[in-house]
Formats: C-alpha cells, structure tokens, sequence
C-alpha cells in the first residue's frame, strides 16, 4: 500500500499478495478539509454477509447443537486521523466472488467464502489477515437439518484481537424451521477461548432482540434446489 500527499488531497493505491500493478497505475484521490495529513489504518469486518460451506457437510439432529469455527478476510480501513477520523476507504485482503442468498423474490446481496467452516482449528488454521467467527448451531425444529450452506451475518459483529489473532463475537442460531427461518443471538464478548481478547471495532449495525433471518440453504426454492 502506498500513501501520497499533495496539498489538501490524499492519494492512495494497493496491491494485494500475488496481484500485480502496473508502474503507471492510477492514484486513486480524494479532496480532504482541515486534514492534518496523518492516517490511522484499522482491521474491520466485510460490510456483507458471507455465505460458508462446512468442511463436510452434515445433518443437525432434532435438538442438538453443533459448533463451526468460520475463517473470514479482514477488510483493511483507512481512516483519516482527524477529529472525524473519517473512514476514506475499506479494502478486502482477499477478493471474495459476489452471492445472491435468497429467492427470485426476496435476498441479498453477500459474498460467497471460499474457505470452509470446521469444528476445530489447529495452531496453522490462524493467520494474520483472518478473523475466527464462531457460530453454535441448534436445531430447534421438528426435523433433522441439512447443514450445507450458512449465511454469517457480518454487520451485526464486533471485531476482537488475542495478540496476533482476531476473533469475532459468537453467533447462535436457533434454528425454528423452514417456513420461519433461524433466530440470532450475538454474545457481544470474544468466545471463552479468547476470553482476554481486547475490543477493536463495533458492530456495523446492532441486532434486534428476537431477530430472525434465513441462515441456512433452503431445501424449497424458487430456483428448484438449495440456496
């Protein structure tokens, strides 16, 4: 990454590992008011959700639970360091493929992770540019459930640091069925494992008490298969 300025404008351009950038490559600029030149680069969260498939896929028994461990990309945020501290830019560490989680008739836009969820990591799994997303699953319905893709739901986390690894707050998902969808809960603190994690970030958007969204593929679509 590299910064430039030049009067009141700040300029900017990157690259990440293993992309290449032309010599002549354009500044990305932008005009600044009372900037005192410096800048404050900050860890965050995607601003979507992502949807992850477990390392093998798996059925949720009628009331069992069940914990997967998500490795997300940090984004990299560029803040002017000002009375504001402005965020001027937020940049992936890794480009993730766009996602339509939903229906024809009702979704959202999210990215697609191309890393898999697993029920436990070793020492290796942990790297600098990785946030460690907890989710504990419930099946709270009258039938087994198909554990095939899961919706994370990115804004409503806090972001956290255990020295030179990041975590995110744990989610739980209750899951009430395939008409009703999935109750979310977030614990707003590090998982127990992480516990003296100190706090970088707040959520982007704080979850209503009783929400419910669709976290898991649904076996009936519009499209005629799991989304």
């Amino acid at each position: 990454m590299q910064f430039a300025r030049q009067g009141d404008e700040l300029r900017l351009r990157w690259k990440r590992d293993g992309e290449t950038q032309p010599e002549e490559e354009a500044w990305t600029r932008w005009a600044t008011t009372d900037w005192p030149g410096d800048i404050v680069l900050v860890p965050a969260l995607p601003d979507r959700l992502v949807v992850v498939k477990p390392d093998e896929e798996f059925r949720l028994l009628q009331g069992a639970r069940a914990r997967l461990l998500v490795r997300v990309p940090l984004w990299l945020e560029v803040r002017t360091r000002d009375e504001a501290e402005s965020a001027v830019v937020q940049i992936p560490t890794a480009v993730m493929s766009d996602t339509w989680w939903g229906t024809l008739e009702e979704g959202e836009l999210g990215y697609w992770l191309p890393t898999r969820g697993r029920r436990k990591l070793s020492d290796a799994d942990f790297q600098e540019h990785l946030c460690i997303c907890p989710l504990q699953l419930e099946n709270r319905s009258g039938e087994d459930l198909r554990v095939d893709k899961i919706a994370l739901r990115m804004a409503h986390l806090s972001l956290y640091r255990q020295h030179q690894r990041f975590w995110s707050d744990v989610t739980r998902v209750r899951y009430l069925g395939e008409d009703t969808g999935s109750r979310l809960d977030i614990e707003g603190r590090p998982p127990a494992e992480a516990a003296d994690a100190e706090l970088l970030t707040e959520p982007r958007v704080e979850l209503e008490r009783g929400f419910t969204a669709r976290t898991f593929a649904r076996l009936r679509s519009s499209f005629g298969g799991w989304r």
